[in-house]
């Protein structure tokens, strides 16, 4: 405690020659001084947090991608942060800046540069939060919201299962909603893989959304009814360990339940982890397959939940497979331009994110390779090479 008073001890000495009354207006200025910077009610945001960044010299620009493919400074970290902070001081409430709340692709490339170790991509989750309870969310988001609500997923006309039936088993296969409803063919490899290898595997006769649109949108009452329903699934299935083909789905079963108050009583992996766990037991092995191949990392596999050299160590156990590496890779990876639900919240960004990431990649193999279902209908979009996921390569790879 002395310590924490001896920093003021200037203050003390610069006002022992003025009268009482000034010394008193002084040191109660002082004190308040910081109050006049932060809202008077009690915001879900970091306001102080988020003054910081607004603050800031905005160095992590030069590595912003909504930043680059918008070029409008309104757009980069600190441009974004200092309109949250107006939005969460109440003297601003447009239109255009609550959009702008949304315009992240969450990919936390800022947070390779920031002093702070701050992600504005998490910043911004608790401004959106407290637009929910100020009912400012725009209205097509509230319809995705409803939409997850009232189908348990993010898709229209959407499936919430594999149509396996479940079986005691110690691994449990969850494939997310991107894989249930776009992208079977890795939940189908997935299976196939794990066969092969002599692992029994079980699946939930029913897949709820992770509530990672949820919970990345504000709506944190209904992303933690989501997340008590799964975890109390999970535990039902009396699984010792899940796996996941999607790294937003690992990272927010693994990370964000336990922040919210539902942390999971089993091992959480995604399925590059646990191959690269049964190639080194021997339960995979590998036929020689001359391919060329370009690895891409997704932005959470990588940043948020530091998988890198598992994919890699993967595909080298293949014999044939030479693995290329882009300019911007591991850590300093680029976005697809679908992470932080831009290609619905801005897809014109989310377009252009694409194009920039897919010509650094096709100009290095025929092949993308990526371990995320997202980044992998992404880069098919542009059909400028072929996009696979890690499953499909280490199955043809099988002997």
């Amino acid at each position: 405690m002395l310590e924490e008073f001896k920093k003021y001890l200037w203050v003390a000495k610069a006002i022992s020659r003025l009268t009482l009354s000034t010394q008193k207006e002084v040191v109660i200025r002082f004190l308040t001084a910081k109050k006049k910077y932060l809202p008077e009610d009690n915001p879900k945001a970091q306001v102080e947090d988020i003054l910081k960044c607004a603050l800031c010299p905005n160095m992590c620009r030069f590595d912003c991608p909504v930043l680059q493919a918008a070029k409008s400074e309104t757009y980069s970290p600190a441009g974004r942060a200092r309109i949250a902070y107006l939005l969460e001081m109440g003297r601003v409430s447009s239109h255009d800046a609550v959009e702008l709340m949304y315009a992240c692709a969450a990919c936390s490339a800022c947070q390779q540069w920031c002093p702070f170790d701050f992600s504005v991509d998490d910043l911004l989750m608790g401004v959106r939060r407290d637009l929910v309870d100020r009912n400012l969310v725009p209205e097509t988001l509230m319809d995705i919201k409803d939409q997850i609500v009232r189908t348990r997923t993010i898709y229209q006309n959407s499936r919430t299962s594999l149509g396996l039936e479940p079986r005691k088993a110690d691994i449990l296969y969850v494939a997310g909603c991107t894989v249930l409803n776009k992208e079977r063919i890795i939940a189908q490899t997935a299976m196939k893989i794990l066969e092969k290898a002599g692992i029994t595997v079980t699946t939930l006769p029913e897949e709820w959304c992770c509530g990672a649109p949820l919970n990345l949108l504000g709506f944190e009452d209904d992303f933690k009814k989501f997340a008590a329903h799964n975890a109390d699934s999970i535990k039902k299935s009396g699984c010792k360990k899940m796996i996941c083909s999607c790294p937003e789905c690992v990272y927010t079963f693994k990370e964000v339940y336990a922040k919210e108050g539902h942390p999971l009583q089993v091992e959480v992996m995604h399925t590059s982890e646990y191959f690269l766990e049964l190639i080194e037991q021997g339960k995979i092995q590998f036929k020689e397959l001359q391919r060329d191949l370009v690895y891409h990392d997704p932005c959470v596999l990588a940043r948020k939940l530091h998988i890198t050299e598992q994919p890699r160590k993967v595909l080298e156990a293949i014999p044939g497979v030479s693995v290329k590496e882009p300019p911007l890779t591991k850590e300093h990876t680029r976005c697809c331009g679908i992470g932080g639900l831009l290609a619905i919240t801005n897809p014109e960004l989310s377009v252009t994110l694409l194009r920039a990431r897919d010509s650094e990649l096709c100009k290095l193999a025929d092949t993308v390779v990526t371990a995320c279902p997202a980044c992998k209908i992404a880069f098919k979009r542009t059909r400028n090479a072929e996009s696979r996921d890690l499953s499909e390569i280490v199955l043809e790879g099988m002997n």
